[in-house]
């Protein structure tokens, strides 16, 4: 039997290497970037890792419903190689940019600071209009880290000071670490911060009513997951790790509840495949992607 080539059978099948940006549901985009940790590094390997083993998964969602019917196209990684990270976020800008005008892209990291870039984008895109959910422990909302204006604990704050994004509408969920600086640049402004601990005593379906009628009058919304929201037993596969988070179960149920919001594109950050055990955080990865497809793209 011939051997169908890697490009056909990845995500679960469903990509089309034929498609148009413009004919898919859904645009696919690696950015195998990790020069901008705080800590330790490893997730410019998630988008290669979460491809090869998104082939041996079935094309439907945990309710039973089929995904068949999706159009998926992916589009490779767009490398980083001989730029200067300011040099790669131009590029992943202008990239960016051509995907929302067409499609729902899906953006695989790398570190969380290629959000920058991409929040840029669609707030140049959305202005006031968009909303944005942050599944993290961290606020990411540093002013610097090691002298990098541009780590993945600054995502949120070049967002906040370059566009018209306002600070009321960034939604921060899961939250277990705090910087001094960003402490400090919290105080006398008004944030959506709900922290683990807050989430444990409410529960995630009141804490998740709050943030969706948050954002039911913006536009468009923007979603970015940085996997060490989830728990270190459920994700021990990320450079940051931190306890008291949340598990696998609990994301995909907020992210459930979010099903009439409209999202117009999403991240998956911070899967360190060489930091993972039996795949654990990759597949947590790979599930929160076709889940996502299956409640937001079955409308379109």
């Amino acid at each position: 039997m011939k051997e169908e080539p890697m490009e056909t059978v990845i995500w679960n099948g469903l990509n089309n290497p034929d498609l148009k940006p413009q004919e898919a549901d859904t645009v696919v985009l690696g950015l195998p970037f990790d020069g901008a940790t705080s800590f330790r590094r490893g997730a410019a390997e998630a988008p290669g890792r979460i491809r090869n083993i998104s082939s041996h998964i079935p094309p439907t969602t945990e309710a039973g419903h089929s995904l068949e019917h999706l159009h998926v196209l992916d589009i490779g990684d767009l490398s980083p190689v001989g730029l200067s990270q300011t040099d790669y976020f131009k590029l992943i800008e202008q990239k960016a940019s051509e995907l929302f005008e067409v499609t729902f892209p899906t953006f695989i990291g790398g570190d969380h600071s290629v959000t920058i870039p991409l929040l840029n984008t669609a707030a140049t895109i959305w202005g006031d209009n968009l909303g944005v959910i942050h599944f993290d422990a961290h606020l990411d909302l540093c002013a610097e880290l090691d002298g990098n204006l541009l780590s993945h604990g600054c995502t949120h704050r070049r967002v906040l000071e370059k566009n018209n994004l306002p600070l009321g509408q960034v939604y921060f969920i899961g939250i277990r670490s705090f910087e001094i600086q960003e402490m400090q640049f919290l105080e006398g402004r008004n944030a959506n911060i709900f922290t683990a601990a807050e989430i444990c005593r409410q529960g995630i379906s009141a804490a998740a009513e709050k943030v969706r009628r948050g954002l039911e009058n913006c536009k468009a919304v923007y979603m970015t997951v940085d996997i060490d929201f989830l728990d270190p037993a459920y994700a021990p596969g990320t450079g940051t790790p931190k306890p008291g988070g949340f598990s696998t179960r609990d994301l995909l149920l907020f992210i459930n509840h979010f099903s009439t919001l409209p999202l117009i594109g999403m991240d998956v950050v911070e899967v360190s495949p060489p930091l993972d055990h039996n795949d654990i955080t990759s597949f947590a990865a790979q599930r929160v992607i076709t889940e996502t497809w299956g409640l937001f793209l079955s409308r379109r």
